[in-house]
């Protein structure tokens, strides 16, 4: 509920003056609106009384006005909290009170006052509270007595604010004003149907719109919500909807004020409204705009205070201005969705209207399009996500134990074939080597000596400990070729990274990098669970990748793997496809796209529906 509030805690030195009625009485003249005169009344009382704290509550309409006023050098917290509780309770009570305050030191005493601020009916809309001092409790009565009459004069006056705040502004001009302040429908219909019900007397004031040729309930009087499936609101919208169908106001009521053949006869479900309200008097009133019945207004009262046609008149003539309004905010608060139907529902409505030939056409495209619905066919397309993967890779290992000393290129690296691609430690075998080589120079050196000494046997043994250590030599020499690494044929790397591992042992056979050839590449296709049946050898379709969608190319399945596997914690078969141009120079390995598979034809309607009969089958077990 809107509230309306001013907080203030100016402190002034003027004292008490001496006509308080005839400055409450110029306060309300000068007034532009009631909460202005609230204000200004309040902090009026609280100086003529000398208050050090006053608060004023009010209920307007569907307003709530709450205000505060101080003065003296007292701090206002000090008092705040027992004089709001004092408000709290009084308000519960309804009726005028004094507390004395009894201080546990100093001379001075003070009381705690409250009169209620009636409406012209005489119900309790709010009061005024205040801390006062006072010598007695004789004094304190005459102080409630003289703040009693203030506020009955506040209660008087500020209806005839009110009124002539109303008074003044033409009807149209008071809606659109009215509806400044708002925005949403709902909003608007609960300051109408709350101010109507204070205004009228009426036990419940409801407002709903014309939806679709049906009744939305907006508001009820004395409501913050409306269920709309709650036995009250049923029967309200029963009625408001036999208003609409009646275009013209509706009336069941013991009381027959007008025509009783038109306030009862035909009217069944006002009868119903009626007997479901106890007997209560309930009438609904169509309100229009540019001559069309856009929303209802039903209002129940007392079976004592009967509906006249002068006052339904009345009625409709104050509250009608604001149905343009509440077209407006309802069009400008609905959201897309709700833009979207209702500018259906008035294309429909246009073409179906007699003098134009639109249920015939509508009719002929509706027929034409269920046919093809049912018996038509059409290109079924399987659209699934792939990966551009190399056809083979060429794997290299360590080919010896060493420690790594340098590497020159990482994953995604182009390469030609005999380019380094990484070296080992070669220190220890160039050693070997030497030692090898210095080995191989003494025993020749022994087999001349044998020669020259004519020993055949010694001359046997040194070449065969020659041809040994010859051996033994060239076995180093290749293990020193081999730490150098390089490519095996031209590609790309698309594997390997050793540079984390730069300074660390390699055991012979360690992986090291995975060379793909620049062409023999294919395309992964991950197909779903549901759909791998529909995969065959042979079928053609088109694949895009995402980094260069427009070049897409054409591809042919040529096998699909019999075992389901799970990338991407997906459980797919995976189907390889030939592309016609591929690699471009920019392909990497690795590298994902979209590809459409042409299943074959289909019937419109399996197309359509399948996925949701498979999803029957599956949670229903049909």
């Amino acid at each position: 509920m809107p509230a309306s509030k001013t907080h203030n805690t100016k402190s002034t030195g003027q004292s008490a003056k001496p006509n308080l009625c005839a400055d409450l009485a110029g306060i309300a003249r000068s007034a532009a609106t009631g909460p202005a005169f609230l204000t200004h009344a309040l902090q009026t009382i609280a100086t003529a009384f000398a208050s050090p704290y006053a608060a004023l509550y009010a209920r307007r309409a569907s307003s709530v006005i709450e205000q505060e006023w101080h003065t003296g050098p007292t701090d206002p917290a000090f008092w705040k909290p027992t004089l709001q509780a004092f408000l709290t309770e009084s308000m519960s009570v309804g009726n005028v009170r004094a507390t004395l305050l009894n201080p546990k030191r100093g001379d001075t005493k003070y009381a705690l006052l409250f009169t209620p601020i009636t409406d012209a009916g005489g119900g309790t809309i709010g009061g005024i509270a205040m801390v006062t001092t006072c010598r007695d409790q004789d004094h304190a009565a005459g102080r409630l007595a003289a703040l009693e009459a203030a506020t009955g004069m506040i209660s008087a006056a500020v209806d005839l604010v009110e009124t002539r705040r109303s008074g003044s502004t033409s009807a149209p001009k008071q809606a659109t004003a009215h509806a400044g302040g708002v925005t949403t429908p709902e909003e608007l219909a609960f300051s109408i149907t709350n101010n109507l019900r204070n205004k009228l007397g009426c036990e419940q004031v409801a407002l709903g719109m014309v939806h679709h040729r049906r009744m939305v309930v907006l508001s009820i009087s004395g409501l913050d919500d409306v269920s709309r499936q709650s036995p009250g609101v049923v029967h309200l919208r029963g009625a408001m909807e036999e208003c609409l169908d009646a275009d013209s106001p509706l009336v069941c009521q013991a009381e027959q004020g007008w025509d009783a053949e038109r306030m009862t006869d035909g009217h069944r479900l006002h009868r119903q409204w009626h007997g479901a309200a106890k007997g209560d008097a309930v009438a609904s009133i169509p309100l229009k705009a540019d001559d069309k019945t856009v929303a209802v207004l039903s209002l129940r009262r007392r079976a004592d205070q009967p509906f006249k046609p002068a006052l339904l008149e009345e009625v409709r003539q104050r509250v009608e201005p604001y149905a343009p309004t509440l077209l407006l905010t309802r069009r400008a608060s609905r959201g897309l969705l709700g833009h979207a139907v209702d500018t259906l529902v008035e294309t429909v409505g246009r073409l179906t209207r007699r003098e134009r030939h639109g249920p015939k056409v509508i009719a002929g495209a509706l027929v034409l399009t269920l046919l093809w619905f049912i018996f038509g066919t059409g290109v079924y397309n399987l659209t699934v996500p792939c990966t551009v993967a190399p056809r083979q890779l060429r794997h290299v290992s360590a080919p010896n134990d060493g420690v790594l000393v340098a590497t020159s290129v990482i994953a995604g690296d182009t390469v030609r074939r005999g380019d380094v691609l990484a070296e080992l430690d070669r220190r220890e075998l160039e050693q070997e080597r030497a030692v090898l080589r210095a080995r191989l120079a003494v025993l020749e050196h022994e087999q001349d000596r044998a020669r020259a000494e004519e020993s055949p046997v010694e001359v046997q043994l040194a070449l065969a400990q020659a041809t040994l250590t010859r051996a033994q030599l060239d076995i180093v020499e290749s293990k020193i070729r081999r730490a150098v690494i390089r490519a095996p044929i031209d590609g790309v790397i698309v594997a390997g990274d050793l540079r984390p591992r730069i300074g660390g042992v390699l055991a012979q056979g360690d992986p090291m990098f995975a060379v793909a050839p620049h062409e023999g590449w294919t395309v992964e296709l991950e197909v779903p669970e549901a759909d791998a049946d529909e995969l065959t050898d042979g079928l053609t379709g088109g694949f895009s990748p995402y980094a260069r969608p427009e070049q897409a190319q054409a591809l042919r399945i040529n096998r699909v793997r019999p075992t389901a596997e799970v990338p991407n914690d997906k459980n797919v078969f995976i189907a390889e496809a030939d592309v016609d141009h591929l690699p471009f120079t920019w392909m990497r390995p690795g590298m994902e796209g979209t590809a459409k598979i042409h299943v074959g034809e289909r019937p419109i309607w399996w197309l359509v529906l399948h996925r949701g009969i498979d999803f029957v089958r599956l949670h229903l077990w049909l």
